[in-house]
């Protein structure tokens, strides 16, 4: 057999298999995009382009993190803001919106919730997840 054609035998499907992976890491970021994304004084409400949709009242409210990214779907936005119950509710608000939104003034209204270190948390290196704030009573299982 040619040992050139032999190469190319070889490394065809490694770059046929790369093309996909990258394919599929684009249909990804495209299925997660916001379509909708609203804040007010009930919570939040997050609308994904594949129809998902993301919620949580701020009573439900029970953790916060934050995710610095600078890979992955959420790499163009700097990363998000996680704000969920703990367990199955919550929604992903884009770090670079989070202002404009007027997040920072609802989260600033939990008991306990420190700006500073939400600030640092936002400001750290990728890729970072930090635990911000966690509701007082949380730690009881109170729900």
């Amino acid at each position: 057999m040619n040992p050139t054609l032999a190469l190319i035998l070889l490394v065809a499907p490694l770059a046929v298999l790369m093309a996909v992976r990258r394919n599929q890491a684009k249909v990804r970021a495209l299925r997660a995009a916001t379509v909708d994304l609203d804040i007010d004084d009930q919570g939040i409400r997050r609308e994904l382009a594949d129809g998902r949709v993301e919620q949580v009242t701020w009573a439900e409210v029970r953790e916060i993190d934050v995710l610095v990214a600078d890979k992955g779907p959420h790499a163009a936005s700097g990363g998000v803001v996680i704000i969920g119950d703990g367990h199955e509710r919550g929604a992903l608000v884009p770090l670079d919106r989070v202002a404009a939104l007027g997040v920072v003034d609802h989260l600033m209204r939990l008991p306990g919730f420190d700006l500073n270190v939400f600030v640092d948390a936002s400001n750290a290196k990728p890729a970072t997840r930090t635990e911000v704030w966690v509701r007082p009573d949380a730690s009881d299982g109170a729900t």
